[in-house]
């Protein structure tokens, strides 16, 4: 082992991933469930790096090891027993607790692209009949253990290597230049030194790549990381070209399962702060540009043909694609003619894109599963639903129009900006307010809401709540009215 290397892993090896918060609450929960087995902790722990690799490194510390390789998370959890999953569940840090800004944001981007290969590659070993595809679903898990250490305790480090591959360098060479090494061999030290399975170790090695499953372990966490960045690239369109031939499918048939496997990994992943790479297919492609070949002409000052800008739907080109509510696009409602869709390739409004973006952000950093944003009619009588992103096709939610002239939470709302995070504490007190019209289309088990005022005049109002209103809490009230100020900032300095 290189100097350089040996450094790190001695200033590593006794470090914890941090665990999402989520799944800090759930497996506590499940483990004082009577009705609850080790089934149940694998689901929610193997979407959550941190949890995963604590549970895995337990056995190293244990008094009696077992001597056959661990190589299914439920199994790991029946061999530990409560004790060590409860002390996991208390001690683990929590990732949004622990990392701030860039850092937080980045190991977010980490766990969901980890989490996606992890789906890839055990819905890939079940297709295939492989042995064991829950260990392949753990080593894609934990595939890029060096870079999401070093965002956890090093974030300098990756901040630097990231500014060096935005110069122009690959990611290698910047790893290498400023480590010393790559971040591929920091993963597999670690593994080594925390004695993980051994697929894990194969699929950073030259020689797994000739093994279907180390392979396949491979192929997962590649696709999931360049789908991740645009699933319209060479390298995104290589990788679901070599899929097809891998799993013996026709192109196109390639592409519609690796799409639709996406869209599962977005079901899987629902309620998690982790981006969903389902959303980038629902992204248009770029209009190419077709300019004629000028007309043969005699007359020198002839008129040439105008360009063409010809365009292709997203929605031709990836038919099979299938998404539920969980993966709805942004909806814009009916408009005035001002405004355009979200998902055509026609321009879109300052209003649109700042709100697209906004919706994006709050779905990452606050968890919630449905936002909403309402919006005063010209004549201030109605407040009506614009842009909604999460509901149901039949969502009351998405019809959402309400009278403006009586007192109720919404004339509250408009009469300054303020924000409001309906909980157990405060229900007695806001439910009053709440018309019928209101409790049809609102979640009045729990809500973040927010009014919106450009240069000092009403706009409208945010909304935002999720499936289950428990993991509502203070930090992602606090990050949903920091998103709402910004967007109103931004709107009115556009005005």
């Amino acid at each position: 082992m290189a100097n350089p290397i040996r450094s790190w892993i001695e200033r590593l090896s006794a470090k914890a991933l941090p665990a999402m918060a989520l799944t800090r609450k759930r497996v506590p929960q499940l483990l004082n469930s009577p009705n609850a087995n080790n089934a149940d902790l694998q689901r929610i722990i193997a979407r959550d790096p941190g949890f995963t690799l604590a549970i895995y490194r337990a056995f190293s510390t244990h008094p009696h090891p077992p001597r056959e390789p661990i190589t299914n998370l439920a199994h790991a959890i029946s061999l530990l027993g409560v004790e060590p999953m409860t002390r996991a569940s208390n001690q683990l840090p929590v990732l949004n607790e622990q990392l701030k800004g860039e850092a937080r944001t980045a190991l977010y981007a980490c766990y969901s692209r980890a989490a996606h290969a992890a789906w890839y590659a055990l819905n890939w070993g079940r297709l295939l009949k492989l042995q064991n595809p829950e260990e392949m679903a753990i080593a894609a898990l934990l595939h890029e253990l060096g870079e999401m250490m070093l965002w956890s305790h090093s974030q300098q480090e990756m901040s630097q290597i990231i500014a060096l591959q935005r110069r122009g360098m690959t990611a290698r060479t910047a790893e290498q230049t400023l480590l010393g090494f790559e971040l591929s061999q920091l993963s597999l030290h670690l593994a080594e030194q925390w004695k993980l399975p051994e697929l894990l170790l194969e699929s950073w090695t030259p020689s797994g790549a000739f093994k279907i499953r180390s392979l396949t372990v491979m192929l997962a966490a590649a696709l999931a990381r360049e789908s991740a960045s645009n699933w319209h690239s060479n390298e995104t369109e290589e990788l679901i070209e070599l899929a097809a031939e891998l799993f013996g499918q026709e192109l196109d048939q390639g592409y519609a399962s690796i799409h639709s496997l996406a869209a599962g990994a977005a079901r899987s992943l629902h309620g998690l702060p982790v981006p969903l790479a389902a959303y980038g297919l629902l992204k248009p492609t770029a209009a190419p540009v077709i300019v004629p070949e000028p007309a043969a002409s005699k007359a020198p000052d002839a008129p040439q043909p105008e360009k063409t800008d010809t365009t292709q739907s997203q929605g031709d080109k990836v038919t099979a694609l299938r998404v539920d509510a969980d993966t709805t696009p942004i909806v814009q409602q009916p408009a005035p003619a001002s405004g355009t869709n979200a998902i055509t390739n026609k321009t879109t409004s300052p209003l649109q894109e700042r709100i697209s973006q906004l919706f994006r952000d709050l779905r990452e950093s606050t968890g919630v599963d449905r936002v909403m944003f309402a919006m005063l009619t010209p004549d201030k009588t109605q407040l009506k639903t614009k842009f909604i992103v999460g509901a149901e096709k039949n969502s009351p939610l998405r019809q959402f129009s309400h009278p403006m002239g009586e007192r109720h939470l919404f004339t509250l709302m408009m009469k300054k900006p303020q924000g409001i995070w309906l909980n157990r504490e405060n229900q007695g007190k806001l439910t009053p307010l709440f018309s019928e019209q209101s409790r049809s289309a609102l979640d009045t088990r729990g809500f973040y809401m927010s009014s919106l005022f450009i240069n000092n005049l009403p706009l409208g109002i945010l909304y935002a709540d999720r499936s289950d209103p428990e993991f509502l809490d203070k930090h992602g009230f606090n990050q949903f009215k920091s998103l709402a100020q910004r967007l109103c900032n931004e709107l009115s300095q556009k005005r």
